[in-house]
């Protein structure tokens, strides 16, 4: 499990890794140059898929995040943000959710 998940961050990583930009897009204004961060979080009190679902849908809302992944058997949460910054938001918005969050970084 710990070699897939370090595939797939690679593989976020690489994905969002920015190309040559042009700054006549508007959407190139809005990309950073920096890799984003990746903060790993338990998360207790998730019961089932719709636990996972509703975290997922919450945390991906958040301004600065890129990519959630949520485990329901491990009871934690990957998030890729663009800046280490974005954290709080992200231990927030599962927090209102009913969630108890741990940084396990």
């Amino acid at each position: 499990m710990s070699l897939r998940r370090s595939l797939t961050t690679s593989i976020l990583l690489a994905a969002l890794l920015p190309a040559a930009c042009d700054r006549s897009d508007p959407l190139a204004a809005r990309t950073t140059t920096a890799a984003p961060v990746v903060i790993r979080l338990q998360v207790d009190g998730m019961h089932c898929q719709g636990c996972v679902d509703a975290i997922t849908d919450k945390v991906t809302r958040v301004e600065g995040v890129v990519d959630c992944r949520v485990s329901l058997e491990q009871r934690q949460a990957d998030v890729a943000v663009r800046e280490s910054t974005t954290a709080p938001e992200v231990r927030k918005a599962i927090e209102r959710l009913g969630y108890k969050v741990t940084p396990l970084q």
